[in-house]
């Protein structure tokens, strides 16, 4: 089965969906036919036909889960607070904010919705999980606690229900792009990157999408780096 080939009985619950990557989920799963629901702290600034738009924050589910489908084959799970600075300037309620959007508010939602996860959950984790890189004490703290959870959680829910995680390197994201400094510093990063190139929004929405589908049934409990040789491979300068 194609990895976007889903009928309308397929439910997919995107969290984190109003921009970014999971905007570009969305309008994936719109596009393959999926029933489709959204979860974002604000609506965005077009709302597209063919899926359930719920504003709420996934820290309070008691709030908006009598929206939801009582059965949730697919749920992604895309917010994360991106906070970057050296140790000297962190403060402790930075990290713990990092914590809380990647790993406590996945823990929260994940638990209440329990009952109805049927299928397949992914998370959004990032290369800095790790791999060391100046600035991303935070974000690399939270994240490596995110890839934990999503290996432990794997094994609670199986055979049920399997557990994965993509880890993309920068993606040329309004968030993305603001970190570094604009679209004129792509050439300087992408150049950073063994492939020379940096992965598009619809290509990380993709592999969510193929973890989501039969054709990963039999995967479970990995985290999949989309970071084009990133974290891995070390060339020779050429």
């Amino acid at each position: 089965m194609d990895s976007l080939s889903k009928s309308n009985s397929f439910t997919h619950l995107i969290v984190g969906g109003s921009r970014g990557i999971g905007r570009s989920l969305v309008d994936q799963s719109i596009q393959a036919g999926q029933s489709l629901s959204v979860l974002s702290r604000t609506p965005p600034v077009e709302q597209s036909s063919g899926c359930t738009w719920i504003t709420g924050d996934a820290a309070k589910p008691e709030e908006f889960t009598d929206q939801l489908p009582e059965k949730i084959n697919a749920l992604t799970f895309c917010p994360g607070k991106v906070i970057l600075g050296p140790i000297r300037r962190l403060k402790a309620e930075q990290m713990l904010e990092a914590y809380q959007t990647s790993v406590l508010d996945a823990f929260t939602l994940v638990q209440a919705l329990l009952p109805r996860l049927d299928g397949s959950v992914v998370f959004i984790s990032s290369v800095a999980a790790t791999t060391g890189l100046p600035s991303h004490c935070a974000i690399s703290a939270a994240k490596s606690g995110l890839e934990g959870f999503a290996l432990a959680l794997s094994a609670d829910l199986a055979p049920k229900v399997r557990v994965n995680v993509v880890a993309p390197t920068l993606t040329p994201t309004e968030m993305g792009l603001g970190m570094v400094g604009g679209d004129k510093m792509i050439p300087l990063i992408e150049n950073k990157h063994p492939l020379k190139i940096i992965p598009a929004v619809e290509e990380i929405a993709g592999t969510i999408s193929f973890l989501h589908s039969d054709a990963a049934r039999s995967i479970t409990g990995q985290v999949l780096k989309v970071d084009s040789g990133l974290s891995k491979l070390r060339l020779n300068d050429r």
